[in-house]
């Protein structure tokens, strides 16, 4: 089960907030034995009242047999009288404690525990109907919640395009600084390009701001060779302390099939996305990392991870922000969280080989912090690649491990503070990671699935609650 705490003012408040409710079931119980008697007592009243007819009058014959001594017949009351009154008898009271009647007690505890259940009913009902937190809930919106898209001041009136050589590694690097937020796009270039291309906008609300716009080019030699492949835009810092002003860029990186590295980092609020089709598959390694915002308002990075997009490494890190979507492993992947409060949400897919006769092993790591992250790996039904991951948080946030439909069959080392696991047996005596006489607690196997001698591996540590499913 999950590693919770309830503090003990939680638990005073709700016992006080129940005995107050049977307090005032009581009162209202009360108030009504006291109506009730009272409207008995007035019945009994009406049921007294004996009704008397008036007189009939005389006739001529009666006044003549009566004579002047005025003696004769006087009407009775109309009405029998029974020889014995029937008198009510109170109620014996059904709960007697101590020479006192607590039937009231009883009957105010019956009313809020039943008034409980209905309530506690209806939150169950809304819990089974509602869907389970995935830790995206106050994740903003793609690109729209960055604002400022109507700024009217455009950088160069219309944008601007760049083209960039690549570096002597056939390697590219994008750093964005300043108090600018935006977002980038990675696109494939043409099968011919050999250079990174730019086509970029950059827009705020206050003219005066893009005069702070600098373009930091990379390093090129004489004879063209490029001794630096770092490509530095520099947005203005006051919008980051005057908020009343705002400026936002929109990039698209186009990379031509020769490049083999690819950097992305930004210290303002960015999203990243790759375009529909892209794939990257010339890249050896794509990395991109989301520094913290100098920024004080709410957090707003974004890495949106796409399935189609193949590098043969590929990392993902955000200190403040999200990662989501969906990734495929060539050979490595990585994704981090550590460093902050990112959330984490991504599917992974290892691919086909690009020599199945090899079939090297996908590899996974995720470091995660603060935040909760969720991953779920889905082995292709095509070809089943061997899977060795190993997630790790530094911090005290959850891990959600979904490995149910990874075709998974080999031995697991799980070392978290608590942890919840389904689908995977234990061994009766945990054995080394690599050795049998290793003495390192956190490489032992404590768990397999499937056949144990599989070849797949999953190794966690944690120091807060995980759920591993397979």
């Amino acid at each position: 089960m999950p590693y919770q705490t309830r503090s003990d003012n939680a638990n005073g408040g709700a016992g006080l907030s129940f005995f107050g409710m049977v307090g005032g079931a009581m009162a209202l119980l009360k108030l009504k034995t006291k109506y009730d008697q009272y409207k008995e007592a007035s019945t009994d009243d009406e049921e007294g009242r004996v009704a008397l007819t008036s007189a009939t009058p005389f006739t001529d014959s009666e006044h003549d047999a009566l004579g002047e001594s005025g003696q004769g017949r006087i009407a009775l009351p109309d009405a029998e009288f029974p020889s014995t009154t029937g008198r009510r008898t109170k109620k014996r009271a059904c709960c007697m404690c101590c020479g006192m009647d607590c039937s009231l007690f009883w009957k105010a505890i019956g009313i809020v525990l039943g008034l409980y259940t209905l309530y506690y009913g209806f939150k169950a009902f809304k819990w089974a109907l509602t869907d389970p937190p995935t830790g995206l809930e106050n994740m903003p919106a793609f690109s729209t919640s960055l604002g400022c898209a109507d700024a009217p001041y455009i950088y160069n009136k219309t944008g601007v395009s760049q083209v960039i050589p690549l570096g002597q590694q056939d390697d590219h690097s994008l750093d964005i600084r300043g108090g600018a937020v935006g977002t980038i796009t990675i696109v494939d270039g043409d099968a011919d390009s050999t250079h990174i291309k730019y086509e970029m906008t950059i827009r705020t609300d206050k003219e005066e701001l893009l005069e702070d716009v600098r373009f930091i080019l990379p390093d090129i030699a004489s004879d063209g060779t490029v001794t630096r492949g770092r490509y530095i835009i520099e947005t203005s810092r006051i919008p980051s302390v005057n908020t009343a002003h705002c400026m936002r860029f929109d990039i698209n990186l186009i990379i031509p099939p020769t490049l083999k590295r690819l950097g992305v980092s930004s210290h303002v609020d960015t999203h990243v996305s790759f375009a529909r089709g892209s794939r990257a598959a010339s890249i050896e390694h794509l990395f991109v990392r989301l520094f913290q915002s100098i920024s004080n308002g709410p957090v707003n990075n974004i890495i949106k991870t796409n399935s189609e997009v193949v590098p043969k490494k590929a990392t993902y890190e955000v200190y403040r922000g999200w990662i989501v979507g969906e990734a495929s492993v060539v050979n490595d992947i990585e994704i981090a969280t550590q460093r902050g409060d990112g959330v984490a949400n991504v599917k992974i897919t290892p691919s086909i080989p690009q020599d199945p006769s090899k079939n090297e092993p996908a590899t996974i790591l995720t470091v995660t912090g603060v935040g909760r992250s969720d991953f779920t790996v889905v082995s292709q039904k095509a070809f089943k690649r061997q899977i060795k991951s190993t997630h790790s948080s530094s911090g005290n946030g959850d891990m959600y491990l979904n490995y149910a439909e990874a075709d998974f069959n080999g031995k697991i080392s799980l070392h978290s503070k608590s942890y919840t696991v389904t689908g995977a047996t234990p061994l009766r005596k945990p054995l080394g990671g690599d050795d049998d006489d290793d003495d390192d607690d956190e490489t032992r196997w404590t768990h397999f699935h499937g056949d144990k001698s599989g070849g797949d591996e999953i190794h966690v540590v944690s120091r807060a609650w995980t759920r591993l499913s397979l």
